[in-house]
């Protein structure tokens, strides 16, 4: 008998997603980041073009791609702020409770 997946499972599912997009953004092994990996420091972008997204306007897409009004307000009155791999796992898994599909479509969960 298949019991139905938590929660907990879900979000866990979500940030192990959200881990491995920005890990295929940034071209890292997915092991070599941790929660803590810093945009800017531990994970950089590679150019500056205008002519061609690089990462850090790859992973600023995603943000605005999945997120509601109220978290784009958030964004805009700067009460929150992705600094982190783990703040872009945990934006990643509020985005997915009113926005599943969009958040599964972009972190390529189910596919």
């Amino acid at each position: 008998m298949c019991r139905e997946p938590s929660v907990d499972d879900i979000e866990e599912k979500v940030r192990n997603f959200a881990r491995l997009r920005i890990a295929r953004i940034f071209k890292v092994p997915p092991e070599s980041l941790t929660s803590d990996s810093r945009f800017g420091e531990q994970l950089k972008a590679s150019f500056v073009s205008d002519f061609k997204t690089n990462e850090y306007e790859q992973v600023d897409r995603d943000i605005k791609d999945v997120a509601d009004r109220k978290i784009l307000k958030e964004f805009s009155s700067s009460a929150l702020e992705i600094r982190t791999v783990g703040d872009y796992c945990a934006h990643m898994v509020r985005c997915y409770r009113t926005k599943p599909e969009q958040v599964s479509k972009l972190l390529g969960i189910g596919s």
